[in-house]
C-alpha cells in the first residue's frame, strides 16, 4: 500500500469533478497552483485525492478512503498538520484515534448559478482593492497571525476584490481566498457599518466571479452569525455541507 506524489492530471480532475460541489476548493486551489503536489493511494486517482498547499501548510483531503488517509497520516513527517475545508467524514476518520489540537467547523454556501444577484443599492463607487492594502485589512482580520498579511496580499494580487472607501478611507471590503477561491475575508469598519456596504461588496465580486465563468461559495465558521446572516440575504448561496477546518499533531 503505498502513497504516491504527483502532478494534477485529467484522472484526478475527473475525480474531483465527481463531487464537485464538496470539491470545490480543491479545484479552485489546483487551477492556481498547477504545479501544486497531489497525493493518491495506490497509483488510482479513484482512491481519493489529497493535496499539499505548500507554504501556506494545509491540506485539502478529498477521500473517505479510510486506509488512504491512515496511510498518508503514517507518510507524513512529524509536526502539525492542519486541513483545509475538510467534510464531515474525513474529520471523523482523521479525529477516530487522534484528537484535534483545533476545529472550525464551517457552513458552506454555494452560488446556485440561477438566482439573480442583487444589485448594489449603495451610492458608493465599488473599487479593485491594491496590494498596498493588504496591512489594513490584516489588522482587522479575524485570524490574523504570522504571515497573514503575505496571504491577504496574494488573495488581492491574484483574486478578484471589491472595496468600497468613503472620504479616500477604507470602510467595506470583500475579497477571495487565493488559497481556495472562498470569498473572504469580508468586513466594514464598525463606523460605517448599517449602511449595506457589505452587501453592496459582495454582491459585486460575487457578479465579477459569476462573468469569469466561476462560482461563488463561501465557507462560514458556524459561530460567525453576521456572516450567515448575510448569506441568507443573497437567495442564490445555498447552504450545501459542513466541513471542518482542523489541526492535528504528529508526534
Amino acid at each position: 500500500m503505498m502513497i504516491q506524489v504527483v502532478k494534477q492530471n485529467d484522472s484526478i480532475v475527473k475525480y474531483l469533478q465527481k463531487d464537485r460541489r464538496v470539491n470545490l476548493n480543491v479545484l479552485s486551489y489546483l487551477a492556481y497552483n498547477m504545479d501544486a503536489d497531489v497525493y493518491i493511494y495506490n497509483d488510482n486517482a479513484e482512491n481519493g485525492v489529497i493535496v499539499g498547499t505548500g507554504q501556506w501548510s494545509f491540506f485539502f483531503a478529498a477521500t473517505q478512503n479510510e486506509e488512504f488517509l491512515n496511510a498518508f497520516w503514517e507518510f507524513l513527517p512529524a509536526g502539525h498538520k492542519m486541513f483545509s475545508g475538510a467534510s464531515r467524514p474525513v474529520f471523523d476518520i482523521m479525529t477516530a484515534t487522534r484528537k484535534p489540537v483545533w476545529q472550525m467547523p464551517c457552513k458552506t454556501f454555494i452560488y446556485d448559478g440561477v438566482t439573480p444577484i442583487p444589485d448594489a443599492t449603495s451610492s458608493f463607487i465599488l473599487e479593485t482593492l491594491t496590494a498596498d492594502d493588504a496591512e489594513e485589512i490584516d489588522k482587522y482580520y479575524t485570524y490574523r497571525s504570522e504571515g497573514s498579511v503575505n496571504r491577504l496580499r496574494e488573495s488581492i494580487e491574484k483574486r478578484d476584490s471589491t472595496c468600497i472607501r468613503i472620504d479616500g478611507q477604507l470602510a467595506s471590503w470583500c475579497l477571495v481566498h487565493a488559497e481556495d477561491g472562498s470569498l473572504g475575508p469580508l468586513y466594514t469598519k464598525e463606523e460605517f457599518r448599517g449602511r449595506g456596504l457589505a452587501e453592496a461588496a459582495t454582491a459585486h465580486l460575487m457578479k465579477q466571479l459569476v462573468a469569469k465563468n466561476m462560482t461563488p461559495y463561501a465557507q462560514i465558521a458556524e459561530d460567525n452569525a453576521p456572516s450567515l446572516a448575510l448569506m441568507a440575504k443573497f437567495g442564490g448561496m445555498e447552504y450545501s455541507h459542513t466541513c471542518v477546518w482542523f489541526g492535528l499533531e504528529k508526534s
